[in-house]
């Protein structure tokens, strides 16, 4: 692939990501997806090599947006109060909600297989290592502190009662 080429698959897959925030990847077939993209099928074939391979590569692309997204929230926390409540303000803010909802979309897909295998897996592998490292705790307490802020964004969104989950993150701090 030629420099222009991994140029453009780049920006192919960041207006992919866009649109997977928006509209989700579970129904859309090549022909309307590369036209919201300003692409072609023939070009996105070319790119990823099938749907599957485009699928997979959104999700790739969306855990690496994920992961620095994630560093930069926590780089500047001092105490693992400070990095839960930054972590928290990102993950429950409205403008976010979209990106959140693909991800849990992409999640439950990821239990049955096909081109969403593994995303569910490496989604939690790769957030577990910083979150660690920002409570300054064990492995089991960082899977028990994702997990449980995971929980609270999906309440949030499924009943977008935010003073109930905020109320409920703030238990969570307490017993921490």
């Amino acid at each position: 692939m030629t420099e222009r080429d991994t140029g453009r698959r780049s920006e192919l897959l960041a207006k992919l990501l866009d649109y997977s925030a928006t509209h989700g990847l579970s129904e859309v077939s090549l022909r309307p997806l590369a036209a919201a993209v300003g692409s072609s099928p023939r070009m996105l074939l070319y790119f990823f090599g099938s749907k599957e391979g485009l699928v997979r590569e959104v999700h790739r692309h969306a855990r690496d947006v994920q992961l620095q997204l994630l560093a930069d929230t926590l780089a500047d926390c001092h105490d693992r109060t400070e990095a839960l409540r930054a972590l928290w303000r990102w993950l429950s803010s409205a403008a976010h909600h979209d990106v959140i909802r693909f991800f849990f979309e992409s999640y439950a897909r990821s239990l049955r297989g096909g081109a969403w295998e593994g995303f569910g897996e490496a989604s939690v592998r790769e957030w577990l290592p910083p979150l660690q490292r920002a409570l300054g705790g064990s492995e089991a307490e960082a899977t028990l502190v994702l997990a449980a802020l995971r929980g609270l964004v999906l309440d949030l969104l499924a009943t977008g009662d935010a003073a109930r989950v905020d109320s409920a993150f703030e238990a969570l701090l307490a017993n921490m």
